[in-house]
């Protein structure tokens, strides 16, 4: 790992939970030494990535990051159709919809619409990580990967999110063959242990797997007749954001 990835893999520690952080919790979540660190920290603040609150020392995330968003979103928009196909699928499954690009080792939030139907809800959090390995995004954007790059992406150790969360290669890689099969992903209880995600793989010009679009809900609403609505409501999600993207091929669990 290079020294930019080690410095960028700071601001990963951030979230809405955890919107500042000081050198010592720094250190101890990156599991690095506290002079390493700091030097990290140091040139994020330099190039404006991070702010230090001069009265506490603790850091928090800087303009630069709001600079960089605002030109991604205007020279590559998570585009209002984007917003508006979650919405519909929110709508026909009265749950949470979220969609996530690849980005590095993992699958980033990118637009969440919550349900209005229900009192209780799927909270998803904009900041947190997908793992490949414990959600149906990730299940669901493994299932359109080569074999080899999907291989890739579950090297090193595995995270235990729950007790249902699967840790064996073998075991993740079945489960997203068995994804490919079907055109979508369930995994119930693996990254919040009473939420059941449903989700299926977007794609970008290229052809290539770019993403995922999921629905997240309670456990306890699960049952054989939602799973099949909310799955063909997943598909067609996906490949019409898939058309959105400019994907020029047939998209695999497109509704039929």
């Amino acid at each position: 790992m290079s020294t930019v990835d080690k410095a960028l893999g700071i601001l990963d520690l951030f979230s809405e939970a955890r919107p500042s952080l000081g050198l010592t919790e720094a250190a101890r979540l990156s599991g690095r030494d506290k002079a390493t660190v700091l030097r990290y920290l140091n040139a994020l603040e330099k190039k404006g990535f991070l702010e230090q609150d001069p009265a506490t020392r603790a850091y928090h995330l800087g303009p630069a990051l709001v600079r960089l968003a605002v030109i991604r979103e205007t020279t590559y928009p998570v585009s209002q159709a984007a917003r508006m196909i979650l919405g519909k699928l929110v709508e026909s499954t009265g749950e949470t919809a979220h969609l996530s690009h690849f980005a590095g080792e993992s699958l980033s939030q990118i637009a969440v619409e919550e349900t209005a139907t229900h009192g209780t809800r799927v909270f998803i959090d904009m900041a947190e990580a997908l793992s490949f390995h414990g959600t149906a995004s990730g299940i669901a954007f493994l299932s359109a990967c080569p074999p080899e790059r999907a291989r890739a992406l579950l090297k090193g150790p595995l995270a235990t999110h729950t007790p249902a969360t699967p840790r064996d290669p073998e075991t993740v890689l079945a489960q997203a063959a068995l994804a490919s099969r079907q055109g979508f992903a369930v995994c119930p209880g693996t990254f919040e242990a009473d939420v059941c995600g449903i989700a299926a793989p977007v794609f970008g010009p290229s052809g290539e797997v770019c993403g995922a679009v999921a629905v997240a809900t309670p456990s306890s609403r699960m049952s054989d007749a939602a799973r099949s609505r909310i799955s063909r409501a997943v598909r067609k999600a996906a490949a019409e954001i898939s058309r959105h993207y400019g994907a020029r091929m047939p998209v695999q669990g497109a509704a039929e």
